[in-house]
């Protein structure tokens, strides 16, 4: 077990921060790709964040051995976890990764909201290209129709 807790905790969410920063950015580039309809950019920019995914689940995994170094069966989502922690350190000490934990959660919040206003805006540009190449079928067709019944 590490001798300092909260030292290793507070790594813990700085490595998560970093995560979820890194995640920001990327969302950031997805709108950007999105909005000019830039599907290599689109593609580029998820396989980036196919790797921050990865990285956040090895983080995960971090968590998961810190819970069995304290004895817990539970991860860091359940309050058994947070009370061995509360217990361990200071008051200071847990307030303080208390609102770092707080940050990342907005942080988060804040990115499934940006990323929900991406994907709808994502739908509406491949509803709008589904309408446009109907139509391109449409004209098509006409125009082979007309060419058939020209003699053409």
């Amino acid at each position: 077990m590490p001798t300092d807790l909260y030292c290793v905790v507070d790594g813990l969410l700085d490595e998560e921060l970093a995560l979820y920063r890194e995640l920001d950015s990327l969302v950031y580039e997805e709108e950007l790709a999105v909005s000019d309809s830039d599907m290599d950019a689109l593609m580029n920019v998820l396989q980036k964040k196919q790797g921050v995914i990865t990285n956040q689940e090895s983080l995960l995994d971090k968590w998961q051995e810190l819970s069995i170094d304290l004895g817990l069966s539970e991860g860091r989502e359940g309050p058994a976890f947070w009370n061995a922690i509360e217990r361990s350190i200071d008051e200071k000490g847990y307030k303080q990764l208390l609102s770092r934990i707080e940050e990342i959660r907005k942080l988060g919040q804040m990115l499934l909201e940006r990323e929900k206003g991406v994907q709808k805006e994502l739908e509406g540009r491949l509803a709008d290209m589904r309408q446009k190449l109907l139509r391109m079928n449409q004209n098509r067709n006409a125009v082979l129709g007309y060419a058939q019944n020209s003699g053409g």
